[in-house]
């Protein structure tokens, strides 16, 4: 076959613990091991051919390097291609030479959850499944379900009995069927994943399938593209089930394998005060410990059992000289109204949460300011709870008009 033809340039599944080689099958960890796995993909060819193919957009032009063999496979609802925001009135407040806001609000259901969602559902079309289950609390559970309702797949979504209204109903409009359950999501995964190990139906989940985290990837090699071929000195994301920064990670340790960027970023891990457990080993120097979670505006990062991946994340912190900070529920609320106040931008809390991180870090000196950074946005507000609306009466009048208007100076 010619090389360009080639849809995937995928050779194998790597373990990232004993480094055994394994053939493109479906598989949730290392039959040697039991550890994760990571795709390999033919480097030497795509420095011929490039990484970008300009017949297709948004995630789906990076096809070479994502897991999906065939193009039939392919389930897409015209994700990736989000917007790199330069953000020059928080950088000039902030202090920072250069800063841009990659804001994945734009996608198909407003998070950055449909980028592994894409490669998940074609992922399981690709093995011959007909069904794919997730537990989430809130967007990856509606993004699974979408993209499965797109595939003509049957879906079954388990979630958090309290979990954010506006997401369960669309969860409910979606999924073949939406499950409630009481309790921790840390101990309702260990649960489903025993389950998955049977391979009744495909695993939506985040926490082992490697076909699944792949397509955040994406994020870095769209982010090089969009600072026209460079890569940021920072990249600042959150870090809950770990799959952005793994998957983000291994997207610029591809490209600086190609040649294409000199160096990776310097990578840093966002979590909640509340679920901190990477942040914990990190600043101690010791091994990742689980930890309960507490209450979190933040739902998306109320993981305190981040499991293999969490190790992965802690491994890549200390090996590249990357840095994981963790933030308040305050912190994260004043994050979320500067982004509105200053970027015109409303997203929810988990969102906002790398910008408080990122806030965080320049205020104690461990981020240097001189930098160029890219901070992830991984979600639109629209979803989420609102605060109580501000409102000033008025009359229905000219005067009461000229009167209003006269209140903005």
């Amino acid at each position: 076959m010619n090389s360009a033809a080639r849809f995937s340039f995928l050779v194998g599944l790597r373990c990232i613990q004993c480094s055994a080689e394994h053939p493109v099958e479906y598989l949730l960890e290392c039959p040697r091991c039991g550890g994760l796995l990571d795709p390999q993909y033919d480097i030497d060819a795509l420095r011929k051919v490039g990484v970008r193919d300009p017949l297709h957009h948004g995630l789906w032009a990076y096809h070479r390097v994502l897991p999906i063999i065939s193009e039939d496979a392919v389930v897409s609802l015209g994700e990736g291609g989000s917007p790199l925001l330069p953000a020059p009135e928080s950088a000039r407040r902030l202090g920072v030479r250069a800063l841009y806001l990659k804001y994945e609000g734009t996608l198909p259901t407003g998070t950055v959850k449909d980028r592994t969602s894409a490669t998940a559902v074609s992922a399981a079309r690709q093995f011959g499944y007909r069904a794919i289950s997730v537990v989430s609390t809130g967007n990856a559970a509606v993004s699974i379900a979408t993209y499965a309702r797109r595939a003509g797949l049957r879906s079954a979504i388990f979630c958090y009995e309290r979990g954010d209204p506006l997401k369960m109903h669309h969860m409910s409009l979606m999924a073949t069927n939406l499950f409630t359950y009481r309790g921790e999501y840390d101990h309702m995964i260990e649960h489903f994943d025993r389950v998955m190990d049977q391979k009744v139906v495909f695993d939506g989940g985040a926490r082992r399938n490697p076909f699944k985290h792949e397509g955040k990837k994406t994020l870095a090699y769209e982010v090089v593209e969009q600072l026209g071929g460079r890569a940021p000195d920072l990249f600042v994301c959150q870090c809950s089930g770990c799959e952005i920064f793994t998957a983000t990670y291994r997207g610029f340790r591809e490209m600086k394998e190609m040649g294409r960027i000199p160096a990776i970023p310097r990578m840093v891990a966002c979590q909640s005060a509340a679920a901190n457990p990477i942040v914990r080993a990190f600043r101690e120097g010791g091994p990742l410990k689980p930890m309960t979670t507490g209450p979190t505006v933040a739902k998306g990062l109320a993981t305190g059992k981040p499991g293999k991946k969490g190790e992965w994340v802690l491994h890549i912190l200390r090996q590249e000289g990357g840095l994981a900070i963790d933030v308040t529920d305050e912190e994260v609320l004043e994050a979320q109204r500067w982004l509105v106040e200053h970027e015109g931008l409303w997203s929810g809390p988990t969102g906002a949460s790398a910008f408080a991180a990122l806030r965080k870090g320049l205020s104690t000196g461990e981020l240097d300011p001189e930098s160029t950074i890219v901070c992830l946005v991984t979600e639109t507000g629209l979803t989420s709870p609102y605060p109580p609306p501000k409102t000033h009466p008025v009359e229905a009048t000219e005067e009461g008009i000229r009167n209003a208007l006269s209140t903005l100076g």
